[in-house]
Formats: C-alpha cells, structure tokens, sequence
C-alpha cells in the first residue's frame, strides 16, 4: 500500500510542472495575441505613437510585403503618410522558445494614401522577446499572399 501511495505521489508531483507549463504558455499566447491586436487593429490605425512606442524595441524592423526594410522611426513617418488605415488579422499562432515567441498569422490591411486606396493581404512573422517581464515586439516580416 505504501507503494502505491508512494507511486500516486510521484506521478502527481510529475503532471504538477506539465500544468503550471502549460497554463503559463496559455497566459502568453493570449498576452501576445492581445498585443497584436493592440498594435495592429488600434495603435496602427489611430497612429497612437505613444503604444507603438511601448511595445516596439527601439531596433524593431518591419519587412514590408514588397520586400522594403523600415526601422521604428520609418514607421512613424509611413502612418504619418496614410490617410487612413485598417487591418484584419486570422489564424493567428504562437510559438513560445524562452524568452522569445514567435506569432504568424494572415494579415488584410486597407486605406488610403495620398488620396489613393490601397489593400495588402498576406502573412506575417513577428518576434517578441520578453525583457524583464515586458513583451516588446523585435521584427515583423510579411509577405504576399496569392488570392
């Protein structure tokens, strides 16, 4: 009987680490999805620089559909440039790796530039680094999708 009490014992201390785990990664994905949706469905389109701001590292890089490059800095003088701007994202994923995650998805923005209409649509990859328990996005790339 000790046996078995002592084996019950065992196995629970195992699935202890495997729940806490998996309820942390839980608690991050829906953190990093709430912050893409901050950035990309509120802070992009109202040009609200001081959130942009938060959560971009100051060596945060874009790679645009078209295969430019734009630093932070770039971005800003890009919104200021838009007339408008909206953005819907889809199936979004994260990937936890320590302190890294990475976030892919399907991306459609559309808006108005200089007086023209403009719609992208295609999938993105950004990268997040946790820094002393802030989530700060380092790099997002996107690419074209084929309708």
């Amino acid at each position: 009987m000790k046996k078995l009490v002592l084996i019950a014992v065992i196995a629970c201390l195992g699935l202890q680490p495997n729940y806490a785990q998996s309820s942390y990664a839980r608690d991050t994905e829906s953190k990093l999805m709430a912050l893409e949706r901050v950035i990309r469905l509120q802070a992009l389109p109202s040009k609200d620089l001081n959130t942009l701001n938060t959560f971009l590292a100051d060596e945060f890089v874009l790679v645009t559909v078209d295969g430019t490059t734009k630093s932070k800095q770039e971005l800003w003088a890009y919104l200021q440039s838009v007339d408008s701007l909206r953005y819907s994202m889809q199936e979004m994923i994260v990937r936890e790796h320590g302190a890294t995650a990475i976030v892919t998805g399907l991306f459609q923005m559309w808006g108005m530039q200089r007086g023209k209409p403009f719609v992208r649509r295609g999938r993105f990859v950004d990268t997040w680094q946790n820094r002393e328990g802030r989530w700060v996005l380092l790099a997002s790339v996107s690419t074209p999708t084929h309708d």
